[in-house]
């Protein structure tokens, strides 16, 4: 989605729609690309999860070497993808 929220990707959409012209719409079976949208959005949530539990892992003290195994990645790619600082001072 480029990095836009789905409210932004709603909006767009909205606008684009409102422009179009009816006879150049046909009908289409958009199931597949409901599933991405729904995965995408779960897949969101996930990585939220997760992000917070390498936080609170962190913050009981455990090592990036023992994160990065719990998610099949080296000490350093652990530390890469999830040791920016935080607003809460936790890395």
């Amino acid at each position: 989605m480029s990095g836009k929220t789905l409210s932004e990707c709603a909006e767009a959409f909205e606008a684009w729609a409102e422009n179009v012209d009816a006879a150049d719409l046909r009908e289409a079976d958009t199931a597949s690309l409901r599933r991405i949208a729904d995965l995408a959005g779960r897949s969101r949530a996930v990585d939220g999860e997760l992000a917070a539990a390498v936080t609170a892992a962190r913050r009981d003290g455990r090592s990036w070497s023992a994160i990065g195994a719990m998610l099949g990645l080296s000490k350093q790619a652990a530390q890469q993808k999830y040791g920016q600082e935080r607003p809460d001072g936790i890395r």
